[in-house]
């Protein structure tokens, strides 16, 4: 929506609507178009009502200061550690007297040894959580605000620990678990000492994945088994399936039990349980929960005698997440984990109806036949899970992360047999067997299958050096074709043929979108523009992490990105500026056609770019009079983000000379003979107008740190 609703209006009208439903619903059922409107309007009332209750404080501007808070969250990062501080106090001042950000993200030294739950004080240099790197592209802005995350930063030395202090009831809480993990993962390192597997076992256990090397995460993403990483329903399925099957074999042990008890019952409950203690081990991320929700509604089927698989339950679970959180809907892993689950659920669903109207036409009898058949189906699901969950992860993750694993049928075929009978059993008696000191057997197992794993993953990756590189793919060209996989399979009939419709759309959306031939970062200092053979090229000193992703929109490797650095003659600096040239597409006679992109720091330099330059990208307040044909300077960034820039022709009658500036910048008074200038042919922003929520501007700033007492918001 382009403006926030007014949420209370909201509610009203969510109530009339279930007021009158219910009433007009007494005895028969409702119709289609009024369960419509219900379902849209309580989407929109969730939505409004969530954004509203996290509204917190944000910081404005940049600022050094000394913050005092518990540790909530602890991350490994390479050379460094990331703490979420819920702050206490802010430059010695509690938050109730000032206006301060409820938490704060801080990147401290990785000698650091405070703990989550402990109460620490930090120096630190503090920013405004960053908005989208491009229109489109990843807001770090939107998860800080859910988050209720005002603030990030690095702090200047290491942080001081205070003592526990008055722990807040949702810190403790954390802490407690934190140790429990902090604990398995210890017992798992100490088992595996030497093992290159190690932190890929801690990872599968207890959802900590930040010792994992950069190498193995890149060979299991390319060989498209990234996914074994975040732990969902196979995870799940494995843990709590393999607790029901033990619970259900040790009381059947017990002749008297069961014949006068339901013990299916008992080992569902006992299962449930187990879920739930891997789950609150593993760190419940997105995926994990959705897969707890998955399972428990299993386990609830056994206790009632309902089957619980089906796409109903997939239906609860997702709804349940989203009344809870209605933001997780944008978020990748959210859209990866329900897209499969959902195509899993219909494609297993045919194969269950097909097979009840085969029962009793089987063409290979006796012992060899059944074990002919159990291969057969065994090795059919897993060419079939890892074909339609390929698909429907591979659509999203191509849309958010400009990547698919091309090569992840293959990888997926080699792999998840190991990784379903090898490494996630070992891992589950691991963890049963861990307070009896001998989990140190399993894990070795474990460790020999994921060396297989890695193995497997090498090979599948070295297939395709960098073929995975793909480019972003357009929010609607995505859900034109997951719309299109949706359809196929959960159609009936000859409906499956409608899926035709939205592919094909889809197909041509992707065949005639371009990218942006300009990227204009935020904060002015960062400039991507195409050089005369069309490449991408940017004007970091380094590689960033906005160049990195623009990149990767592009469908540039890693491998590659290193060497996508601007470069004489495309850019030229000195003391007073740079400036750039972006350049179209070849005409039908080969010329090329070039745009200035200038970057004026002084008075003087932005005078004579006003005249002779296209684009303006400065911190300066450009005069009225300035003819450029776009000017970016830092009111506009800062109000409306990032800017991509599409460039098309001007028409042959138009003028095609413009001057190209003053001699002593490195550039000619008028254009070479032809070199045409470009039209811009649509400017797009990151930040919409007006803005969301996340991207107002903060309320914290350096003056209301100095006040007496604290303002109401």
């Amino acid at each position: 929506m382009p403006e926030d609703p007014f949420w209370p209006l909201l509610v009203f009208l969510w109530l009339s609507i279930g007021v009158v439903a219910a009433w007009q619903g007494r005895g028969r059922s409702l119709g289609r178009p009024v369960l419509f409107a219900f379902a849209v309007v309580s989407g929109l009332t969730a939505g409004a009502v969530r954004t509203s209750s996290v509204d917190a404080p944000r910081l404005a501007e940049a600022m050094n200061v000394t913050v005092t808070g518990h540790i909530a969250e602890r991350v490994r990062l390479g050379s460094a550690l990331r703490l979420l501080l819920k702050v206490e106090t802010a430059d010695g001042r509690s938050r109730d007297e000032v206006l301060f950000p409820e938490y704060v993200r801080v990147r401290v030294p990785k000698e650091t040894d405070a703990r989550v739950g402990d109460l620490v004080r930090v120096r630190a240099r503090l920013f405004p959580p960053s908005g989208p790197v491009s229109p489109g592209g990843y807001d770090f802005s939107f998860r800080a605000y859910f988050s209720q995350i005002g603030a990030t930063g690095f702090s200047y030395g290491a942080p001081e620990t205070i003592g526990p202090g008055d722990t807040p009831f949702r810190v403790s809480l954390a802490a407690r678990v934190q140790g429990v993990r902090d604990f398995l993962s210890s017992r798992i390192r100490n088992s595996l000492a030497g093992h290159p597997e190690a932190e890929l076992a801690v990872a599968l256990l207890v959802g900590e994945r930040s010792g994992i090397s950069e190498e193995q995460e890149d060979n299991l993403r390319a060989a498209g088994l990234a996914h074994i990483l975040a732990i969902s329903g196979l995870h799940m399925a494995l843990f709590a399936g393999g607790a029901y099957s033990a619970c259900y074999l040790l009381l059947a042990l017990v002749p008297s039990w069961t014949l006068r008890w339901p013990t299916h019952k008992w080992a569902a409950l006992i299962a449930l349980s187990a879920a739930f203690a891997y789950l609150v081990v593993s760190g419940a991320a997105v995926a994990t929960q959705r897969s707890f929700l998955m399972i428990a509604l299993v386990f609830f089927g056994v206790l009632f005698g309902r089957r619980g698989l089906t796409l109903r339950s997939v239906a609860l679970a997702g709804l349940f997440l989203l009344l809870l959180a209605p933001e997780r809907l944008f978020f990748p892993g959210f859209q990866m984990s329900f897209a499969a689950v959902i195509c899993l659920v219909a494609v297993y669903d045919v194969w269950r109806r097909r097979e009840r109207l085969t029962v009793g036409q089987d063409a290979m009898p006796g012992t060899a036949g059944r074990i002919g058949r159990f291969l057969f189906k065994w090795g059919a699901g897993v060419f079939v899970t890892a074909l339609v969950a390929g698909l429907a992860t591979g659509i999203v993750g191509a849309h958010h992360f400009g990547r698919i694993a091309p090569f992840g049928l293959l990888g997926n075929l080699l792999g998840m047999p190991v990784f379903t009978l090898l490494v996630m059993p070992a891992g589950a008696l691991a963890l049963v067997l861990m307070p009896f000191g001998l989990a140190w057997m399993p894990l070795v197992a474990m460790s020999y299958g994921l060396s297989i794993l890695l193995d497997i993953a090498e090979f599948t990756a070295g297939l395709g050096e960098g073929a995975g590189s793909v480019g972003r793919l357009s929010a609607f060209a995505a859900f034109l074709l997951l719309s299109a996989l949706f359809l196929a399979l959960l159609l009936p009939g000859r409906r499956r043929l409608t899926a035709a419709i939205p592919l094909i759309l889809g197909v041509v959306l992707v065949a005639v979108s371009r990218p942006p031939d300009i990227l204009v970062a935020a904060s002015g200092t960062l400039i991507a523009a195409r050089d005369e053979t069309g490449t991408l090229r940017h004007t970091g000193r380094r590689d960033t992490f906005a160049s990195e992703l623009w990149l990767q929109d592009e469908g540039v490797s890693s491998e590659a990105i290193t060497s996508r650095k601007m470069k004489s003659p495309q850019l030229s600096c000195d003391p007073k500026g740079c400036v750039a040239f972006g350049h179209g597409g070849a005409g039908r006679d080969g010329s090329r056609y070039t745009l200035v992109i200038a970057t004026p720091k002084l008075a003087g330099a932005l005078e004579s770019d006003c005249r002779f330059g296209d684009i303006i990208v400065s911190d300066l307040i450009a005069p009225e009079a300035c003819g450029a044909a776009l000017l970016l300077d830092r009111k506009i960034r800062k109000k409306r983000g990032a800017v991509a820039i599409w460039l098309s022709l001007e028409r042959e009658n138009e003028s095609t000379t413009k001057g190209a500036g003053p001699v002593d910048r490195g550039r000619s008074e008028t254009r070479p003979n032809g070199v045409k200038r470009p039209r811009i042919e649509k400017v797009v922003f990151a930040i919409p107008d007006p803005p969301r929520p996340w991207h107002r501007p903060g309320d914290v700033t350096r003056t209301s740190l100095r006040r007496q007492s604290r303002a109401p918001r």
